[in-house]
Protein backbone atom coordinates (compact mmCIF):
# COMPACT_ATOMS: atom_id res chain seq x y z
CA UNK A 1 0.00 0.00 0.00
CA UNK A 2 1.19 3.48 -0.92
CA UNK A 3 1.71 5.56 1.97
CA UNK A 4 0.31 9.03 2.39
CA UNK A 5 3.16 11.90 1.43
CA UNK A 6 5.18 13.62 4.02
CA UNK A 7 4.60 16.98 2.45
CA UNK A 8 0.98 16.85 2.42
CA UNK A 9 0.46 20.08 4.32
CA UNK A 10 2.47 21.74 0.87
CA UNK A 11 -0.48 20.66 -1.40
CA UNK A 12 -2.81 23.09 -2.93
CA UNK A 13 -6.26 22.29 -4.32
CA UNK A 14 -7.64 24.57 -6.80
CA UNK A 15 -10.95 23.69 -9.23
CA UNK A 16 -7.82 22.71 -11.44
CA UNK A 17 -6.75 20.28 -9.59
CA UNK A 18 -3.73 19.58 -6.34
CA UNK A 19 -0.95 22.45 -6.69
CA UNK A 20 2.05 22.56 -4.61
CA UNK A 21 2.84 25.52 -2.69
CA UNK A 22 5.89 27.74 -3.89
CA UNK A 23 7.40 27.90 -0.66
CA UNK A 24 7.68 23.93 -0.21
CA UNK A 25 10.76 22.45 0.26
CA UNK A 26 12.22 20.81 -2.53
CA UNK A 27 11.88 17.45 -1.07
CA UNK A 28 8.04 18.14 -1.03
CA UNK A 29 8.23 19.19 -4.82
CA UNK A 30 9.50 16.44 -5.58
CA UNK A 31 6.93 14.26 -4.01
CA UNK A 32 4.26 15.70 -5.04
CA UNK A 33 5.58 15.48 -8.44
CA UNK A 34 6.24 11.42 -7.84
CA UNK A 35 2.43 11.32 -6.73
CA UNK A 36 0.98 12.87 -9.86
CA UNK A 37 2.92 10.68 -12.13
CA UNK A 38 2.11 8.10 -10.15
CA UNK A 39 -1.78 8.97 -10.03
CA UNK A 40 -1.80 9.89 -13.63
CA UNK A 41 -0.33 6.66 -15.00
CA UNK A 42 -2.66 4.66 -12.44
CA UNK A 43 -6.24 5.62 -14.40
CA UNK A 44 -8.37 4.12 -16.93
CA UNK A 45 -10.00 6.18 -19.64
CA UNK A 46 -12.75 6.86 -17.50
CA UNK A 47 -10.41 8.86 -15.23
CA UNK A 48 -10.87 5.35 -12.60
CA UNK A 49 -8.07 4.56 -10.29
CA UNK A 50 -6.44 1.15 -11.31
CA UNK A 51 -3.39 -0.92 -10.51
CA UNK A 52 -4.66 -0.98 -6.57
Amino acid sequence: MLDGPKGLIYWIDTEEGSKISKDAPEWAKKEFEEYQEYFNKSKDKNGNLIDF
